[in-house]
């Protein structure tokens, strides 16, 4: 199969909306990351996306929807009734946007969606090429990141091609995605709302609109038993050469490592250090944290090492998405790095 680009037109909508409606796949921007779309309420459809990125059945999708009227979704069988008053608010206040919701599901979403599950994660995309494949669509999209299981998001279409060239038809390209993580995940099928992926969105918005308090799971998922969604596996995110998590600012550089720092060092550039947020705003790193992982992986070194990521409302998602893409940890002792490996339980 030969793997299209097309930047994103009326045309080439019309032509994406052909391949999804025949029950192919396409890969679309999102403000997040590129998400890999195909027909959500269609099974098989969804079966080939599990296929395309080798994802264990065991790792539920996220169905993106090409409105968001609560309403219209349950009357369609995505959500189950009643709609919690809590997410009628959230969607009011964050949607379109970054925030994922998880509620009981309907019942025409394909079991292959939910891993079995009986409940569903929605979210109602903010990105403007986004929404216009999903209105021309019409149907919502299951579209989990558009690259192999485990590997690091992408976050412009010619990341796309190099994760899943010859195994999908065609990539929508809609330039680099403007938040750079994926979103927010909020459960409110407990007993209090709960963030099982932290995203941009943070618990203390999320808490201001309901007024209540809002619990973040820690928990390292396995990928051998269904999860309730998607980005609490253990090892995930992570790029093929070892990611180590530097315990202090990084300033002592060998040659034989790529190092990724947060803000601007002083001193002259060095040819083995990039940085994350050249302007130290969190905002800036997160947008660039998949694109610079990416490019420090390319480079062929024995181990990347990376800054600690600061205090802000982004470092939990920062935390979190380096956390499960590290092998272990670095540490500067006597004039030498110790690379400790990752005690994963």
């Amino acid at each position: 199969m030969k793997t299209r680009i097309l930047p994103v037109s009326d045309a080439a909508i019309r032509e994406a909306c052909r391949i999804l409606r025949g029950g192919d796949l396409v890969a679309f921007p999102t403000e997040t990351v590129y998400g890999l779309g195909g027909h959500g309420l269609h099974s098989e459809t969804v079966k080939k996306i599990f296929q395309a990125k080798g994802r264990p059945s065991t790792d539920p999708l996220i169905l993106h929807l090409p409105s968001s009227d609560l309403e219209s979704t349950a009357r369609a069988g995505i959500v189950a009734e009643p709609i919690p008053a809590s997410a009628r608010l959230l969607t009011m206040k964050f949607w379109p946007g970054p925030l994922t919701l998880i509620l009981r599901k309907g019942s025409h979403v394909p079991a292959e969606v939910t891993a079995k599950l009986d409940t569903v994660a929605i979210r109602f995309p903010s990105h403007p090429d986004a929404q216009r494949l999903l209105g021309e669509f019409g149907h919502p999209l299951a579209a989990p990141s558009a690259n192999r299981f485990g590997r690091i998001s992408p976050t412009e279409a010619s990341a796309v091609l190099q994760e899943l060239e010859g195994k999908i038809p065609l990539i929508l390209d809609g330039g680099a995605c403007s938040n750079g993580i994926e979103s927010t995940v909020l459960s409110l099928c407990g007993p209090t709302p709960e963030i099982l992926r932290p995203g941009s969105i943070a618990a203390d918005q999320i808490s201001g609109i309901l007024n209540v308090s809002v619990s973040q799971r820690s928990s390292l998922a396995k990928p051998d038993r269904p999860t309730e969604s998607p980005g609490m596996l253990a090892h995930h995110y992570a790029p093929k050469t070892p990611l180590y998590l530097c315990a202090l600012p990084i300033r002592n550089f060998e040659s034989r490592y790529q190092y990724i720092v947060y803000g601007p060092a002083s001193g002259s550039v060095i040819a083995n250090v990039q940085i994350l947020a050249p302007d130290q705003q969190p905002s800036t790193a997160a947008q660039n944290l998949y694109k610079t992982l990416r490019n420090a992986d390319r480079a062929g070194s024995s181990a990347i090492l990376i800054d600690p990521i600061p205090d802000s409302s982004w470092a939990p998602a920062l935390r979190d998405r380096l956390m499960r893409a590290s092998a272990g940890t670095a540490r500067w002792d006597e004039g030498n790095w110790s690379l400790l490996p990752r005690i994963s339980g």
